[in-house]
């Protein structure tokens, strides 16, 4: 069934087709907390999900505390909904810094939010701990709202992830997850094998830079007609490494 067919109003509709979502069936396992991230910032998507679960076609999140059912000044509630905060475990997405400038959250307000997530044992994470730890090993700034999302706070919690994990947790950015990389490298961080290889798993920093700037190439899966073992020799050849690569790949 489409939900263009669904008995809904014509914005909820044209909402959930912005951002993909046409089938019913695309609904399922969906709650508020799983779709905000796909709508642009600052979208005011409660009257959607409202409409949606008055209807039965969406579900609230099971197990999650609705900034309704805790008593808080209308003020605080007011500021958490236009912050795009329905339910507590929310906050945790955010950085206390950023929590602390939500829209219309005054310094009252704020002390009565942190006595809530007291109450309620949600922790409210500060990224300027993380930024704290990671500057003595040169991290990127950009790096450390990402690293927040994924729960990184220390460099041991690098550890049991793939290159490709730190790829995704680097936001697909593929120069930050090589600088990271090599960052980790210095500092004994052994990431785990996966069923690829990034070339800057195989070849030193300035060769895998080179291979990427020139050729856009960036797994061995690329390159079909080379294997790790190529690739290594090939810094102990007598030509240069961009006329070997051009050798490898058969670019005349």
């Amino acid at each position: 069934m489409k939900i263009q067919d669904l008995n809904i109003s014509a914005d909820a509709k044209a909402a959930l087709k912005s951002i993909g979502l046409t089938q019913v069936s695309e609904l399922q396992g969906q709650n508020y907390i799983t779709l905000i991230d796909k709508f642009p910032k600052n979208f005011n998507l409660e009257p959607i999900i409202t409409e949606l679960n008055t209807f039965g076609y969406l579900l609230p999140p099971s197990n999650e505390i609705s900034v309704y059912d805790v008593p808080m000044s209308k003020r605080l509630q007011n500021s958490l909904i236009q912050n795009g905060v329905m339910y507590l475990s929310q906050l945790s997405f955010y950085p206390k810094e950023k929590i602390l400038h939500f829209r219309n959250l005054g310094e009252k307000t704020a002390k009565e939010l942190e006595q809530i997530c007291r109450e309620h044992h949600i922790e409210l994470r500060s990224i300027l701990s993380i930024k704290e730890y990671f500057d003595k090993y040169n991290f990127p700034v950009k790096v450390y709202p990402m690293l927040f999302q994924n729960n990184i706070s220390c460099l041991d919690d690098f550890k049991h992830k793939t290159a490709n994990d730190l790829y995704y947790i680097c936001h697909e950015d593929y120069n930050l997850t090589m600088r990271i990389y090599f960052i980790l490298k210095e500092n004994r961080i052994v990431l785990e094998h996966w069923q690829d290889k990034y070339i800057f798993e195989i070849l030193p920093e300035k060769n895998a830079v080179l291979l990427w700037k020139k050729h856009k190439i960036s797994m061995l899966s690329q390159m079909p007609d080379c294997n790790e073992y190529d690739l290594k020799k090939s810094l102990s050849s007598p030509n240069s490494f961009s006329v070997v690569i051009k050798e490898l790949l058969s670019i005349g």
